[in-house]
């Protein structure tokens, strides 16, 4: 029979599985270190050394699998899939998506196109911009081949510094509020499974790890 692990018995669990390998662990680490709370446990999943590139949707979901497998689930507890749109098909997300609607306990926040959005929502309001700014972040190009992408490059400018295995994750978190409120506006319709359009659902899981919901 599978036992619930020790450590987190008493607690509600939320497991979080992510695309990407430091970039998530940095940020999801310090804000459940800044609201730490004896009824909630954060336990990040990290890739096995044959698996650090195995980063698609399929292969995070089969984290969360794989660990649900392993371990008894209580009620209460959650499964988070972190993902990007960024290259993905929808054919591809839509299948991980129908996936975690299937279980209780499994959820899916994606962002669109990525991570770095939910991160510089915590300095700027996404909705203030022109329709023109809207479509350089949503399209998040490169430069040239070698430059990093457009909403890494101005993430950077905003903090000074950036990078996406380093970073002052603390120096955001201190606006986790306003990432929240920015990221729901942006959410104007909730009830599709991903953002279509220039938005995230990382907001979802912050409020959850926060103890909010």
């Amino acid at each position: 029979m599978r036992e619930r692990r020790e450590a987190f018995r008493d607690a509600r669990l939320i497991v979080i599985a992510s695309e990407g390998k430091d970039t998530e662990r940095i940020y999801f680490k310090a804000l459940a270190k800044e609201y730490t709370n004896p009824r909630v446990h954060v336990h990040i999943l990290e890739r096995s050394v044959d698996e650090q590139n195995n980063s698609s949707p399929e292969h995070v979901l089969k984290q969360l699998n794989d660990y649900k497998n392993l371990y008894d689930l209580e009620a209460d507890d959650e499964l988070w899939l972190v993902v990007d749109k960024d290259q993905w098909k929808d054919r591809m997300l839509s299948r991980v998506a129908t996936e975690c609607a299937l279980g209780v306990s499994m959820h899916m926040a994606l962002s669109n196109p990525c991570f770095e959005l939910w991160l510089l929502l915590h300095l700027e309001d996404a909705a203030s911009l022109t329709p023109e700014e809207q479509m350089l972040w949503m399209e998040n190009r490169r430069k040239s081949k070698n430059a990093d992408p457009y909403l890494k490059v101005r993430l950077r400018q905003q903090m000074g510094s950036y990078h996406e295995s380093s970073y002052d994750a603390l120096s955001l978190i201190v606006h986790v509020e306003d990432a929240i409120e920015r990221a729901r506006a942006l959410d104007k319709n909730p009830n599709d499974r991903w953002p279509q359009t220039l938005g995230t659902r990382v907001y979802l899981l912050a409020e959850s790890v926060m103890n909010r919901n």
